[in-house]
């Protein structure tokens, strides 16, 4: 498993990664795109929804939500996921955190309308 440096070394090559991998249907991205698209119908279910992404990576999905008016708050633990991610969603508010030391205290007591 990738620690945190791992993704940070990948975030600029990241997307391509999922692209490739998905187009030849290969692990670890094969479906990539369908599961995206099965998790985001589910969140536009709620205009304007409070929304938590915990891995949220470069913000492939997020990005969508975010463009669509929803409140994005998002915890990854790559610093560089976190910058490719902030170009696509200025306003979000995007936490670097690691879940194995626990959930970050300023999300404990947040509501959510879709995680």
């Amino acid at each position: 498993m990738l620690n945190s440096t791992g993704f940070d070394l990948w975030a600029d090559q990241y997307d391509e990664t999922v692209k490739k991998s998905e187009e030849s249907n290969q692990y670890p991205f094969a479906g990539y795109r369908e599961i995206l698209n099965v998790i985001y119908k589910e969140a536009m279910g709620k205009d304007n929804a409070e929304i938590l992404d915990i891995g949220f990576g470069t913000a492939v999905l997020t990005s969508r939500l975010y463009d669509h008016g929803h409140t994005i708050t998002g915890i990854d633990f790559s610093r560089e996921m976190m910058a490719k991610a902030r170009e696509k969603m200025p306003a979000a508010e995007l936490i670097q955190a690691d879940l194995q030391e626990g959930i970050p205290s300023v999300i404990k007591k947040t509501s959510y309308d879709v995680i």
